[in-house]
């Protein structure tokens, strides 16, 4: 754990996160989710069949799935503060049971955003799959963090902030992300979950980081100086976690001024 008392609190549990988050009943100001596929990953491509990857089994039936999805959804409900939001992130295979399972919880769904990013894989015989989804759930539809970060200074409302529901970072690529480490196969870069965190969270806040994967959302809340748990099923990702979100290192939060420019200028001078 850190001892440096200008660094935030982070940490990493390992367990079934519809089992663990009842005992955080209302603790979070931000849960971010990039829940499992539920898809079988083909181990024969030439990435994922290296040793280097840690692949997963976790083949839903649709059904299985929606149920799935709404039990997890509905844990995050109760973990989260009572102006707390909820970030899903998802691939377009299973959007809609996800949304079927939101509609069965008391989320109230403010956007439905979309990541757009120009490396999908390759497809002769069907649209290349190039976009991920990302669902924006709030308790109270009327009382929640939102800090909008982007100003167009050639637009009437000069200096005004707002955001858009299209994501695109034209300069990055999964070739050139500087934060990727192997063993993982779904990783998100830093510069989205960077934007969701600034946007739905303030310096000192609680973030849930569930199905915590590669470590992502842990590294992006030491950055930016909010308190942060990552949940993770698979013990097997302890390392790759460790390793990514810089488990043991020294990481002096940005200051307000430096977090609000974009992360993508630093790691392209890297």
């Amino acid at each position: 754990m850190p001892t440096d008392k200008k660094e935030s609190h982070y940490e990493l549990v390992f367990g079934d996160v519809i089992e663990l988050l009842p005992k955080y009943n209302e603790k979070f100001n931000l849960i971010v989710a990039d829940p499992p596929f539920g898809l079988e990953f083909d181990k024969s491509s030439h990435e994922y069949g290296s040793d280097d990857y840690v692949l997963y089994e976790d083949k839903f039936s649709d059904k299985e799935y929606e149920d799935f999805s709404y039990n997890w959804i509905s844990a995050c409900y109760d973990a989260l503060a009572k102006d707390g939001a909820l970030y899903v992130i998802s691939g377009w295979t299973r959007i809609s049971e996800i949304l079927d399972a939101v509609k069965r919880t008391k989320f109230h769904l403010i956007n439905h955003i979309i990541w757009f990013f120009g490396w999908g894989v390759f497809a002769r015989k069907r649209y290349v799959t190039s976009h991920y989804h990302i669902l924006f759930l709030v308790k109270d539809k009327n009382n929640y963090c939102f800090v909008p970060q982007f100003s167009n200074p050639n637009t009437k409302r000069k200096g005004e902030k707002y955001e858009e529901d299209v994501w695109y970072w034209p300069e990055y690529n999964r070739g050139n992300d500087p934060d990727r480490v192997k063993a993982h196969p779904c990783q998100l870069p830093l510069v989205l979950l960077e934007k969701i965190v600034k946007i739905s969270s303030k310096p000192g806040d609680w973030v849930g980081d569930v199905f915590s994967g590669s470590g992502g959302t842990i590294l992006a809340c030491r950055r930016l100086g909010r308190n942060v748990i990552g949940f993770e099923k698979n013990k097997e990702y302890e390392a790759v976690i460790k390793q990514k979100a810089k488990f043991g290192e020294v990481i002096v939060p940005k200051s307000e001024n430096e977090a609000k420019k974009t992360t993508l200028t630093s790691f392209l001078n890297n």
